[in-house]
């Protein structure tokens, strides 16, 4: 899928696919990142999640990893529900933390 996207491979293409690369820009997180993933996603393998998560993990940018047993999303009403309620969870304990903050 990349090739056909890019119009070649990493080594056809380097400047190209380090120029779109997450990782290219990770230093440059400023908020708190919720990243729900499927294991089984054929279009953002779970490796690729992971090296991401690793390195937002070695530069100290705060995230938190949902992972799901599915591919590119989940048609399962169950999981649905509880990636909403990741979400909100996640988004709740961030609002009230930065509250918490001294102005």
């Amino acid at each position: 899928m990349d090739r056909t996207l890019f119009g070649g491979t990493p080594a056809e293409r380097p400047d190209l696919y380090r120029e779109r690369s997450p990782l290219t820009y990770v230093r440059d997180v400023r908020a708190p990142l919720l990243i729900l993933a499927g294991s089984n996603d054929p279009r953002c393998p779970i490796r690729q999640i992971l090296n991401y998560c690793e390195r937002l993990g070695e530069l100290g940018k705060p995230f938190e990893l949902y992972r799901y047993d599915a591919g590119h999303g989940s048609l399962v009403i169950a999981e649905q529900v509880r990636q909403m309620r990741a979400r909100l969870d996640f988004t709740r304990e961030h609002i009230e933390a930065r509250r918490e903050q001294p102005a």
